[in-house]
C-alpha cells in the first residue's frame, strides 16, 4: 500500500533527540516513577521535527491496576504530561498479574475512562496470559489499541496499529525474516507505529521507512557509542556514590572515635571520684 505511513522508534532515547530523529520518527517516553519534568517534555517537543510522534508510557503505579479506581493524582499528572509533550499515544503496559478476569476488565475500563481524550490514541500492552480472541474482544470493548509483536502475531483489523518488536536479549537484532513478516502484516494498514527493542532498530527503520543505508550504519555506530558513553557515565556516578559512602563511613568512624574518647574521659572521672 503506497499510502501507508510507518513510524519506527525505540523504547527510550539514546543520545540526543536531533541525532536520533535522523533515523527514527517515533519515541516512547516513560513515566517511572513519575512523568519527566514539564521543562524536559517541552524541550523534547520543541526539538522534534515535523511528523515525529511520541508515546507517553504510564508509570507502573497506574498500570499495576492495584486499586479499583485509578489514583486521581497520577492520572492528572499523566494527562498534563501528555498535553505538554503533545503525545500521539498514551500507553498502558499491564503486568503479568493482570489476567483476563472480570476484575481486570473493570479496572482497565476505569483507567481508560479516566485517560480518555488525553491523547489521540490510547494503547494497551498486556503482558499476562491472554488469548488472541480475548485480547481482540477486550480491546474492542475498552476502545483501545492493543499492542502486540506483529512479527509473531497477526495484525488486528484496524487502519492504525501499534506494535513492539521484541528481541530475545539486549544485543539481539531483529532478523530479516521478522521484518518481512511484519511488512506482510502491515499490508492493509494505513498508519503503523513500531517500537523496536534491543539492537538493530536502525535497520528496521531503513527497511520499513526507506532510511538511507549510510544513515543506518551511522545510527548503529551511534547506538554502540552512546551505550558506551552511558556506561561510562554510570560508572562515574557509581564511583562518586562509592566515594560519598566512604566519606560518610569515615565521618561515622570519627563520630564513634569521639564517642569512645568521651566514654574514656567519663570512666577516668569516675575512677578519680572512687579514689
Amino acid at each position: 500500500m503506497s499510502s501507508r505511513r510507518v513510524h519506527v522508534g525505540q523504547a527510550s532515547l539514546v543520545g540526543r533527540l536531533g541525532k536520533y530523529a535522523k533515523v527514527f520518527d517515533f519515541l516512547e517516553v516513560r513515566c517511572d516513577p513519575a512523568p519527566p519534568s514539564a521543562k524536559h517534555l517541552r524541550r523534547l517537543r520543541e526539538e522534534a521535527p515535523e511528523g515525529f510522534a511520541f508515546s507517553l508510557v504510564a508509570g507502573k503505579a497506574l498500570a499495576a491496576l492495584s486499586t479499583t479506581e485509578p489514583d486521581a493524582k497520577l492520572v492528572s499528572a499523566l494527562r498534563d504530561a501528555a498535553k505538554t509533550l503533545d503525545a500521539r499515544w498514551l500507553l498502558v503496559r499491564t503486568p503479568a498479574s493482570a489476567t483476563p478476569s472480570s476484575r481486570t476488565r473493570a479496572r482497565l475500563a476505569n483507567l481508560f475512562t479516566a485517560l480518555d481524550g488525553a491523547a489521540p490514541g490510547i494503547a494497551w500492552e498486556p503482558r499476562g496470559i491472554w488469548s488472541d480472541e480475548e485480547l481482540a474482544r477486550a480491546g474492542e470493548e475498552l476502545g483501545v489499541t492493543v499492542v502486540r509483536d506483529l512479527a509473531e502475531h497477526d495484525a488486528p483489523p484496524a487502519e492504525v496499529v501499534y506494535t513492539r518488536l521484541l528481541g530475545l536479549g539486549r544485543n539481539q537484532r531483529i532478523g530479516s525474516g521478522a521484518i518481512e513478516r511484519l511488512e506482510a502484516r502491515l499490508e492493509d494498514v494505513t498508519t503503523a507505529f513500531v517500537i523496536v527493542e534491543g539492537q538493530g532498530a536502525a535497520g528496521v527503520s531503513r527497511a520499513l521507512r526507506g532510511v538511507g543505508e549510510d544513515e543506518d550504519e551511522d545510527a548503529d555506530d551511534d547506538e554502540d557509542e552512546d551505550e558506551d558513553e552511558d556506561a561510562d557515565e554510570n560508572e562515574e556516578r557509581d564511583e562518586a556514590d562509592d566515594e560519598a559512602d566512604d566519606a560518610d563511613s569515615d565521618d561515622d568512624d570519627g563520630e564513634e572515635d569521639e564517642d569512645d574518647e568521651d566514654e574514656d574521659d567519663e570512666d577516668d572521672e569516675d575512677d578519680e571520684d572512687d579514689r
